[in-house]
């Protein structure tokens, strides 16, 4: 009996550790994705413009440095982000039928390990701050900007009237691509 009531009393200790752990210096608390699949909770520092890696370090103070070769995703606070074509992106809008992204890191010709292996990055087109649209319909990401916005939306998109005819009547431009992605969403 004695030892039932020690264990147990471990493991609660254990568990309002992980429940009122601090997050270190420079962490916020956040979730990673692994590329299997796995979740694991704990604190994150990003420093994906400049490294094209995040630190995490475990409820249990165990601390791993992520590339984006070993993740599918992760989350700080209330921000979700993605990993597609070796770099991060941040969700900026998701719905039904369309997201909305931000390109958070290019690691675009450098050297990027996966496990011990190294390889030369490939990415998509574009740079740092530049925005995507995801089809629920498609895995492919499609950057659009100042220059293409007609181009990629009208094509992209080309299923709902309303936004067709609000961007040819230039209701509808790029500073409101999240307008665009929310009409797109509720179009019948």
């Amino acid at each position: 009996m004695k030892k039932a009531i020690v264990s147990l009393l471990i493991i609660f200790g254990i568990s309002l550790n992980v429940l009122f752990a601090q997050a270190p210096a420079g962490y916020e608390s956040g979730s990673v994705v692994l590329a299997n699949n796995t979740k694991l909770d704990g604190f994150i520092k990003e420093s994906m413009s400049s490294k094209g890696n995040i630190s995490f370090v475990s409820a249990t103070g165990s601390k791993k440095s992520y590339s984006v070769s070993e993740l599918n995703g992760f989350s700080i606070k209330s921000d979700n982000y993605i990993v597609y074509s070796n770099d991060f992106y941040k969700s900026i809008i998701t719905g039904t039928k369309a997201n909305l992204y931000k390109k958070q890191s290019n690691n675009s010709g450098k050297l990027l390990y996966n496990g011990s292996d190294a390889f030369t990055a490939t990415t998509t087109d574009g740079n740092i701050g530049d925005l995507y649209i995801k089809l629920n319909t498609s895995d492919d990401l499609l950057l659009v900007n100042v220059k293409n916005f007609v181009e990629v939306v009208s094509k992209a998109f080309a299923s709902c009237n309303s936004v067709i005819t609000d961007i040819k009547s230039k209701q509808l431009d790029y500073p409101q691509m999240s307008k665009v992605i929310e009409q797109f969403n509720n179009c019948k």
